[in-house]
């Protein structure tokens, strides 16, 4: 597959292919790698980033084959948001784990997108670019090729990928908007629990930045529905932040035990309904949405009894 081609310009004869290449941003490794596959070619045949180009050269860098095989293809259903040659977007429902573990090999998200890809015809590496937890549900983006990865990752890391969330947490939140700037790290003895780190103790505690806007109070359910934005993205970010401030995730088991079993919700009730960003080849604006699944309609139907709008 193509990653880029282009023509030479008058302007841009004598310059070295690393020149006009330049803004491509490519890594290190990505530019070793295409570079011992010879995969970045001028006028058909392979050259090296200090070879000069003239008017009319044609410059033309390739996909790297890859095939990954550890992930078995399974046909799981997949409800795609979006899709191109460059990038998946799709929309993961509650309960299914993204990456196979030592005690769970199959029936994950990987091994649904390794079966539709390859009924596709296309290679594969399962390459997630951000996380969604088991029993989080909504929009998950899947880069298709390294250079893809590479620039939705450094556009993550940037701040540049704007993620909303969708959450119904217990009690009725007291302001409208609230930042929560707090670090994150690993409970101490744990492996998977983490915690705020308000002292500065935590060795392992990372910065963590999470806004939430209040949509709806629920005085009857006693609950509240927000809209949660990431600025970062640390394991558990939103259910640890939100716990942290007494207002728990409902149906959360992890951080809010006293009101984990609610007869409404089998999970925690907590959505990802909005990817924003730029295409990482295209330069496209492109919102996915993903409005509330079932199990979380009717959730909001229940608790909408008495309703204080915000």
């Amino acid at each position: 597959m193509l990653y880029f081609e282009k023509i030479v310009t008058a302007d841009e004869d004598g310059l070295m292919v690393k020149n006009v290449l330049s803004h491509l941003a490519l890594s290190k490794r990505l530019r070793r790698d295409l570079l011992n596959a010879g995969h970045i070619q001028l006028n058909g045949k392979p050259i090296f980033l200090t070879s000069r180009i003239h008017t009319h050269d044609k410059i033309t860098v390739l996909q790297v084959d890859e095939i990954e095989v550890h992930f078995p293809p399974e046909p799981i259903a997949l409800d795609i948001a979006y899709e191109d040659e460059h990038l998946l977007v799709v929309n993961k429902q509650a309960g299914l784990l993204v990456h196979p573990t030592s005690r769970e090999r199959t029936g994950t998200l990987a091994s649904a997108v390794a079966f539709h890809m390859c009924s596709r015809g296309e290679s594969y590496r399962f390459r997630p670019v951000h996380r969604l937890d088991r029993n989080t549900s909504g929009l998950l983006m899947i880069a298709k090729h390294k250079l893809a990865h590479e620039r939705l990752s450094r556009a993550l890391r940037k701040r540049d990928i704007h993620r909303e969330y969708l959450s119904f947490v217990y009690g009725l939140m007291e302001n409208d908007d609230l930042t929560i700037d707090t670090p994150i790290g690993i409970a101490q003895d744990q492996t998977v629990k983490r915690i705020v780190d308000v002292t500065g103790d935590l060795p392992s505690a990372k910065p963590a930045v999470t806004h939430v806007k209040v949509l709806c109070r629920y005085e009857q359910g006693y609950a509240t529905k927000v809209r949660v934005i990431l600025e970062t993205g640390r394991t558990h970010q939103i259910r640890v932040h939100l716990s942290s401030v007494g207002h728990s995730v409902l149906g959360d088991t992890l951080y809010g035990e006293e009101i984990s079993s609610i007869p409404f919700i089998s999970r925690q009730a907590l959505h990802a309904y909005q990817l924003t960003f730029v295409h990482p080849v295209t330069k496209e604006y492109i919102v996915c949405v993903s409005e509330l699944p079932d199990d979380l309609q009717q959730l909001e139907k229940k608790l909408a009894h008495q309703v204080h709008e915000s």
